[in-house]
């Protein structure tokens, strides 16, 4: 309960609901590095997903990464899956890729390449918009699989309705379970376990009755998600988790299109590195019958239509979100593709080699199944199903230099290992040195750019050459700064690791 309210106390007074919202892209820049604390990074990976590892810079720009659209998922013939279904999640269970789709009735399917699934025979049938959680934490083996729902009868009764929570040992059987929130929640709940707070995170939606962008996302904070969430009191008689309950994390913003809001958050721990939270947000630029008169109702009436494409936002400690580009993940179908006009992302990743893949679910027709404009009602052969898309290991946002070259030092670090290793792109033509300095930014003799050996090429895991050596043994523990100077590269993530 003290989270909310300082979280909440902090949002009176910042006077702002949306956080911390760059502009499209990021722009050159220089940030004052007078007296910076070193940041100890110790042997852990470190990505680029924001300014905090730019000190300075020049000709460097921060970039969003498309993932890359595989198509549908496959069955076991290696065909199109005829799958569909809202995507709950995917993990990965002793060497198995868990695929579970369902928005009222979870089932779940399985692979081992990412690629290909097959039924598993495991339905969870169980109240509306179920998310499942494999907990990495949990001592109790009798917990191990947690399931969260929606209960709901109509109308909604505060008394007994709301967001129920279970668990179990395989993923299979539920208990009836407990009400662990008595609001109505029409949105997936992603809980996860945070090691870097040691609580549990829950993202989830928040509304705002005062406004057409009425769907925010929050984050709440548990000890225990099988037992009653904290919550603020808010307004007697609102049947939904409303910003009086609890305050957002991320809303549309004055950059966003003035009729959306943000409907699915994905939100999603990463793994491979320090400090990385990952959400892939589904914002709905909402219809009009005076804004778009030729959209062609199902039933016959205006309901809740529009379109929904997914967006990344990113934090280090997953309150404060920042979406450096406004640009989709991946582009939306064309008109006559299934998954044209409507994407939502499963919560979740899973690696296979140096890639990650990411699923989603479409219905091909916009929110609430309007067909977008008579000529395209029977424009695609196939409407709906899941998609699979693919991600370089740590590749979402880069720090680019074009060919004309640039520049970047980070703030003073601390670390422990021998080595220095890059995730990095160039191409063929493209070029990378790496100067080690101090903490007042003077090279450090054996570690300067006249020393460094040429990086080029594609690489994960890099190491960086001085004159065909690579232990930074010796620089363990003292405060530097790496200096990078780039030629048409894309610089992903750095890491000090053991020789």
């Amino acid at each position: 309960m003290k989270w909310f309210f300082l979280c909440a106390l902090w949002f009176a007074l910042s006077g702002s609901s949306a956080l911390a919202v760059d502009g499209p892209l990021v722009p050159d820049h220089t940030v004052n590095t007078h007296a910076q604390a070193p940041i100890d990074i110790g042997n852990r990976k470190q990505l680029f997903i924001d300014k905090r590892f730019i000190a300075s810079s020049e000709g460097v720009e921060l970039r969003l990464n498309q993932a890359q659209k595989l198509g549908l998922i496959q069955d076991g013939n290696g065909n199109p899956s005829s799958e569909s279904g809202h995507t709950s999640r995917v993990i990965e269970d002793q060497g198995k890729i868990r695929l579970y789709i369902g928005a009222g009735d979870l089932t779940a399917l399985e692979s081992e390449d990412g690629i290909r699934f097959r039924r598993t025979g495991i339905t969870i049938g169980r109240g509306e918009l179920p998310t499942i959680f494999l907990d990495p934490h949990d001592p109790d083996p009798a917990r191990r699989y947690k399931l969260f729902w929606l209960r709901t009868g109509d109308p909604f009764n505060p008394e007994t309705d709301g967001i129920f929570a279970a668990a179990s040992a395989d993923g299979r059987q539920f208990p009836e379970g407990v009400r662990v929130l008595p609001f109505l929640i029409d949105n997936p709940v992603v809980v996860d376990w945070d090691a870097r707070v040691g609580k549990y995170v829950i993202f989830t939606r928040t509304f705002d009755y005062d406004s057409e962008n009425q769907r925010r996302i929050t984050r709440l904070e548990t000890d225990d998600p099988l037992k009653p969430w904290p919550y603020l009191p808010g307004d007697p008689g609102k049947e939904r988790l409303s910003l009086k309950n609890a305050p957002p994390v991320l809303s549309a913003d004055s950059a966003d299109n003035p009729h959306s809001d943000l409907y699915y958050n994905a939100a999603t721990l990463y793994p491979w590195a320090q400090d990385v939270y990952l959400m892939f947000t589904a914002p709905f630029r909402h219809f009009s019958p005076q804004r778009n008169p030729a959209l062609r109702p199902p039933k016959g009436q205006w309901e809740d239509f529009g379109l929904l494409e997914i967006q990344l936002a990113v934090s280090r400690d997953g309150i404060r979100w920042e979406r450096l580009s406004r640009e989709p993940y991946f582009p939306t179908g064309l008109a006559d593709e299934w998954d044209r006009w409507y994407a939502v992302m499963a919560p979740g990743l899973v690696r296979r080699g140096h890639y990650l893949y990411q699923y989603y679910c479409s219905t091909g027709r916009t929110h609430d199944s309007a067909i977008l404009r008579p000529e395209y009602e029977n424009s695609a052969p196939r409407l709906g199903g899941i998609g699979v898309v693919r991600q370089r290991l740590d590749g979402f946002i880069s720090a680019d230099a074009d060919y004309q070259g640039g520049w970047l030092e980070t703030p003073p670090v601390t670390f422990q290992g021998g080595e220095l290793r890059l995730n990095i792109d160039t191409g063929a033509t493209g070029t990378v040195f790496v100067e080690l300095r101090d903490a007042e930014g003077k090279p450090i003799p054996g570690f300067t750019l006249a020393d460094c050996e040429e990086i080029g090429g594609n690489f994960i895991d890099q190491r960086v050459y001085w004159k065909g050596k690579t232990d930074v043994s010796s620089l363990a523990g003292r405060p530097i700064r790496l200096y990078l100077k780039l030629t048409r590269a894309k610089l992903y993530a750095f890491q000090f690791l053991s020789l």
